[in-house]
């Protein structure tokens, strides 16, 4: 009887390292490493009961439950596409969930009455709006390639998601840059709406170099 706890404990102390090296390889973000976790844990369990089924011992059915699964790395580069796509998706969020909050500060400080001049002015005031408009449509683009409107559209690569993801932070990073540059070339002197808008942007950029970095290392 003893012996039987023993080989039990052992079995469960080999799957949890197993699950424990496997999650260590997968990198993305936390809430979907998780979910796969879950599920692969799950499969492996069924995996497990039905070796137990066929007649091995516990010890022998966890052996073959994890060798049918094969090795943490390969199972770990299996999700190695799909984390990816949900990094880069969550990076993008990021963009279109802070782009408003730090626009707008910049907008009041540098066209504090945008419809009341037209677009060649507008321009002129805030000459990153291009930018701002690519980032906008490769985001949207990225979000409808990569999530229910897979179905009716042609679906982006991991790699595609990762490289929108890039683009996206590089616009924020030359935007941001840029309005500083043209906030501490001009005449403008509006504080404290310029620290703010200072503040904001060079948080942004701070972030920006983080997510290129990050993004550049899913890429390979």
């Amino acid at each position: 009887m003893a012996s039987d706890r023993l080989t039990v404990r052992a079995a469960e102390t080999r799957l949890d390292t197993y699950l424990s090296d496997l999650a260590a390889r997968l990198r993305g973000p936390r809430r979907r490493r998780e979910q796969i976790l879950a599920e692969l844990r799950d499969g492996l369990h069924h995996a497990i009961a039905d070796h137990t089924a066929a007649g091995l011992p516990k010890g022998d059915a966890v052996r073959a439950a994890i060798a049918q699964f094969g090795t943490p790395q390969a199972v770990a580069e299996a999700f190695t596409g799909e984390l990816a796509t949900a990094s880069a998706r969550r990076t993008i969020a990021w963009y279109i969930a802070t782009g408003p909050l730090v626009g707008v500060w910049w907008l009041l400080l540098l066209q504090p009455h945008p419809w009341r001049t037209g677009l060649v002015a507008l321009l002129a005031a805030i000459p990153v709006i291009p930018l701002i408009i690519i980032a906008i449509a490769t985001a949207a683009g990225t979000f409808a390639t990569t999530g229910r409107l897979m179905r009716w559209l042609p679906e982006a690569s991991p790699q595609q998601a990762v490289a929108a993801a890039i683009t996206i932070a590089a616009l924020a990073l030359v935007g941001d840059v840029a309005v500083i540059a043209i906030y501490l070339w001009s005449d403008f002197r509006a504080y404290p709406l310029g620290l703010f808008a200072i503040a904001a942007s060079l948080t942004r950029i701070a972030a920006s170099l983080v997510a290129i970095r990050h993004q550049f290392s899913n890429y390979r």
